[in-house]
């Protein structure tokens, strides 16, 4: 037997690797080159973005710990099975170099020179957003104004409206004589810390908390008001001469001619509060400042002052060309109820207010509502829903005969096969009343000019990353809707691959997302 078979297999070994060896270096090569020993390509960067967001990669290049100044450096990325020069850099008196990437898809990039490579560094892009195709506007619960626009056009009387879209309840009376609400008009925290007070036509007078006269003065004369640590001061002017200063008192009140507070056959005319959304013909003003700024109240009658300033739904529906007048009477009916309930309430401390007159409560801009397009047709409409001047008014009674609750929106619609009006636990999660559980809706998608029955809302990638709880969302979809057809569960995936599932109430959705209503259908990635 040779010598090298009868080795110990530790020789043998060694005595073929030194074989390999010559046999390199009669070629003239090495195991590792000479020039590249002790050269390194240090590369560096945030490896997760969006298509629409430059990246910046860095790179170090040393050679044995010392930087290498103004070398050469290639920026490579991986693309069809081969590396690919993007661009050379040259280094800075630090050895680095930098460059800003804009990937449109995952893309893995390495820095190279004729010595050395660097790691391979993955950018991950993930969508900058997601679009929702949806449709609908508002909370889903009750009343669809668009479908309530529409089922009138189609015939059904107001009476019919509210028994489709409230369940069980019923359509009756009750006497409600003279009832009066009390309505913030200014005073959020939003609004001007002062304001004035002018009066179209007529004569006005200023009195305070127990009723006494302070001052009075016709339409040519303003009233500026004011807070102090005390309360509210007034200082009257005309033509920009100041007549008269009222010191602090901790209220206020306003009443004028034409009201029937003041004078009712008088001159009528309406008030314009600075800073407000709307002007007022009817009831009287009280001016108090339960907060940092002067609080103004518009005390009007429920059955017809305040519903004729209310502008939830457009005037315009009740006139011949439109067909809607049932519609504009059952939304004076909930409106109503809205208001009976709030008077029931009591006054909240906050506003010294039974009602907002915005969509916290019920949009209210008084004369700009009545004296406007079509002012008639509405105060027609609230007309008709008063059964005579002694204070007998129709209502919705819920199914134990109480005065129901009457939440109303625009427009139900479609989310996957399902589509109509929410339960309210659903929407709210609340506890269930049986006149406010789903219902089918055709007529919103029927009604003509609804300009909802399609639209796009975008979730922006922080935003999913907020509501998800991940650091990056690789994608998004809709898992479980309500019956009508509401996002219920929605999931997002990681780009590490975890996943997150949330469910919300429908309304905890539309919020959440910032779209008009949770009815959402497909969902699409964007860049």
């Amino acid at each position: 037997m040779s010598t090298l078979i009868n080795a110990a297999p530790g020789a043998r070994l060694a005595r073929v690797v030194a074989a390999v060896l010559v046999s390199l270096l009669a070629v003239g090569l090495s195991a590792v080159p000479a020039a590249a020993a002790g050269y390194t390509l240090t590369a560096s960067g945030t490896t997760t973005t969006t298509a629409t967001v430059a990246k910046s990669l860095s790179v170090t290049y040393k050679y044995n710990g010392r930087v290498q100044k103004r070398a050469k450096v290639d920026l490579q990325r991986y693309s069809n099975r081969s590396w690919v020069k993007v661009k050379t850099l040259t280094t800075s008196a630090t050895g680095k170099a930098s460059s800003s990437v804009k990937p449109s898809a995952t893309t893995k990039y390495r820095f190279k020179t004729a010595r050395a490579t660097s790691s391979t560094l993955t950018v991950t892009v993930v969508p900058g957003s997601w679009a929702i195709g949806g449709s609908g506007y508002g909370h889903g619960v009750g009343m669809a104004q668009w479908g309530a626009y529409q089922m009138a056009r189609e015939g059904s009387s107001a009476a019919e409206i509210l028994r489709h879209y409230y369940p069980g309840a019923t359509v009756g009376t009750t006497a409600n004589p003279w009832t009066t609400v009390d309505v913030q008009v200014l005073g959020r925290s939003d609004d001007p810390a002062t304001t004035s007070l002018s009066l179209s036509a007529g004569s006005w007078r200023l009195l305070d908390g127990g009723g006494a006269q302070l001052a009075t003065g016709t339409s040519a004369r303003k009233i500026s008001i004011a807070r102090t640590s005390s309360g509210v001061t007034a200082q009257i002017t005309e033509n920009g001469t100041v007549r008269q200063t009222i010191s602090a008192r901790p209220t206020l009140g306003l009443e004028w001619t034409g009201t029937r507070y003041w004078e009712p056959t008088g001159t009528a005319g309406t008030v314009t509060v600075s800073g407000a959304q709307g002007s007022y013909r009817h009831g009287r003003l009280r001016i108090s400042s339960p907060g940092s700024r002067p609080n103004v109240v518009n005390q009007v009658v429920i059955n017809d002052e305040y519903l004729y300033g209310l502008d939830e739904m457009a005037s315009l529906w009740g006139t011949s060309g439109y067909g809607g007048a049932a519609a504009l009477q059952a939304q004076t009916i909930v409106a109503r109820n809205y208001a009976i309930l709030a008077k029931t309430a009591g006054l909240k401390s906050s506003c010294d207010c039974h009602l907002y007159d915005d969509t916290r409560s019920q949009n209210y801009v008084g004369w700009k509502k009545e004296g406007g397009e079509a002012g008639a047709t509405w105060r027609a409409a609230v007309d008709a829903t008063r059964q005579d001047g002694a204070g007998t008014v129709t209502v919705v009674r819920n199914t134990s005969g109480g005065i129901a609750e009457t939440p109303y929106f625009a427009a139900s619609g479609r989310g996957g096969s399902y589509s109509g009006t929410t339960n309210n636990q659903d929407a709210f999660g609340t506890a269930a009343q049986s006149h406010l559980q789903h219902v089918s809706d055709p007529y919103s998608k029927r009604a003509p000019g609804n300009p909802y029955t399609t639209w796009t809302g975008v979730l922006s990638q922080a935003r999913a990353q907020k509501i998800f709880g991940l650091k990056w969302v690789a994608s998004v979809k809709i898992t479980a809707r309500y019956s009508s057809g509401q996002i219920k569960t929605m999931q997002a995936v990681s780009t590490g691959g975890s996943t997150r599932t949330v469910t919300k109430t429908a309304e905890g959705w539309r919020i959440d997302l910032g779209f008009r209503g949770s009815w959402g259908h497909a969902v699409t990635a964007r860049k």
